[in-house]
């Protein structure tokens, strides 16, 4: 879906999930036991002898009539014993029934837990079928590739992407700062939207070049989807006349990011968020928008442009993109088209994150670094938190253990000829171990404090989350 307001056109891909919640009910069976008749001893009646005629010698208990009671006494003995074999048998099968239900009980119920927290989400190629947004000033129309689809009036224009699916590789490190218990949203795997937005006071061109050096470099797996986002594009590019005329207004970025949290149509929970700033925010407080954040465990990567349109608060979307393990970058608008290339969109999952502040030169221990094996994983950094890079010379980030270690270094001569005169750097390294000491040497003129993103992210999905950075 695609979508414009005022200062932000917004575009996601969507999957929905499924969850269901079984319960059987476990009913009490009563077994009710069976007694004998009671034997009961009749009174003994005399009566007159009776002479009976017949052969001499010939008794009352002749072998026949002996024979004759036995078989009796016999048949009374087996039916007895067969009645109890009916009871044991039926109890056994009741039992056996009570067993087999309260496992089935205990089953269901722990599938329903996981499905009502796991998300469901389609994997392998991109869906053909997709819907955008339009959105306006005032009104705002949705348009599907469903003809039943009806036209509705909306607030932010999304467009969703569904990110391929990858295994996840069980951590194998101790002391893990991954966290298993969070009570927020549970998806494990990977982000369920990635939303592009966009202010409408950037140049058609630069959307449009950010775009493609985005879908360029990250070696889009279906090219008829970047064809088809890239022609939603053009269909909904930046119109002045529907931004605001003067500087002094702050943009609306704050009320677009808590539309998109609120959407019925799109899944947010883990969700990746990029967005291209060119008016700044006049808002300072940022508590509640990074709560909102935090709670659908989502990441906020921010490119604000180094020569704003408006807006007082330069600082605002960095800080939001510090503490939701994002990066921030100041970049130049003819040079967002090659920086986005270099954006952790690729490789989206935190496995290091800190945030901190230094002003003049030293070395700064840096909290240990866990990762959940060994393996090749993205650097990013930011070097300043505004610009013109005045006051850098040099960081050098250094991680080390008893068996390994690496660094990671930018210096000041690199700034105009590798990073445009931005303030972000970023590139691959080999961990060949899990547990390293961190530490940053770093450069700066004068004593101004400098607030620096350094990220670590891995092309795996965590099995937990990573605990956000402040």
């Amino acid at each position: 879906m695609i979508m414009n307001v005022n200062q932000l056109i917004i575009i996601w891909i969507f999957d929905l999930s499924v969850s269901a919640n079984n319960e059987d009910p476990l009913g009490i069976v009563h077994l009710i036991g069976y007694a004998p008749p009671a034997y009961v001893e009749e009174e003994t009646i005399e009566k007159p002898a009776v002479e009976v005629s017949g052969p001499l010698g010939t008794t009352v208990f002749d072998p026949v009539e002996r024979q004759r009671h036995f078989g009796i006494l016999t048949y009374t003995v087996n039916d007895r014993f067969k009645k109890m074999m009916i009871i044991l048998v039926i109890m056994s099968i009741l039992l056996i029934g009570i067993i087999v239900t309260l496992l089935v009980v205990l089953l269901r119920h722990g599938g329903s837990e996981d499905a009502g927290t796991t998300p469901k989400i389609v994997t392998g190629s991109i869906p053909m079928t997709t819907t955008t947004t339009q959105m306006a000033a005032l009104t705002s129309q949705i348009t599907s590739a469903n003809p039943e689809k009806t036209t509705v009036k909306s607030s932010p224009t999304i467009r969703t992407h569904t990110v391929p699916h990858i295994n996840p590789t069980n951590p194998i490190q101790t002391k893990s700062p991954f966290s298993p218990d969070d009570t927020s949203c549970k998806a494990k795997t990977y982000p369920a939207t990635f939303l592009f937005a966009y202010s409408n006071d950037l140049s058609s061109k630069t959307v449009l070049d950010t775009w493609h050096g985005f879908t360029r470099y990250e070696n889009y797996a279906d090219e008829q989807y970047s064809w088809d986002v890239a022609s939603t594009i053009q269909n909904n590019l930046p119109d002045p006349n529907q931004g605001f005329q003067n500087s002094s207004s702050g943009s609306n970025v704050f009320d677009v990011i808590e539309k998109f949290f609120s959407n019925p149509q799109a899944p947010v929970c883990g969700s990746v968020m990029l967005i291209l700033l060119k008016r700044y925010p006049n808002e300072v407080d940022i508590s509640r928008l990074v709560s909102i954040i935090r709670y659908h465990h989502a990441i906020v990567h921010v490119m604000t442009s180094a020569t704003q349109s408006g807006g007082s608060q330069p600082k605002t979307m960095y800080s939001i993109a510090s503490k939701t393990n994002g990066m921030g970058a100041f970049e130049y608008d003819e040079y967002f088209y090659s920086i986005i290339g270099f954006f952790p969109l690729f490789a989206p999952y935190p496995v290091y994150a800190t945030t901190i502040q230094l002003s003049g030169s030293g070395t700064k221990s840096l909290p240990h670094c866990y990762l959940p094996h060994p393996d090749n994983y993205y650097i990013a950094l930011t070097f300043q938190d505004h610009v013109p890079i005045d006051l850098f010379q040099n960081l050098n980030l250094r991680w080390t253990n008893s068996e390994d270690s690496g660094s990671f270094q930018v210096v000041s001569k690199d700034i105009s000829v590798v990073w445009d005169n931005g303030t972000y750097s970023s590139g691959w390294s080999g961990f060949g171990y899990t547990i390293y000491s961190m530490s940053l040497d770093y450069s700066y003129l004068g004593q101004d404090v400098q607030n620096l993103q350094i990220r670590i992210y891995s092309r795996t999905p965590l099995d937990n989350w990573l605990p956000y950075s402040d």
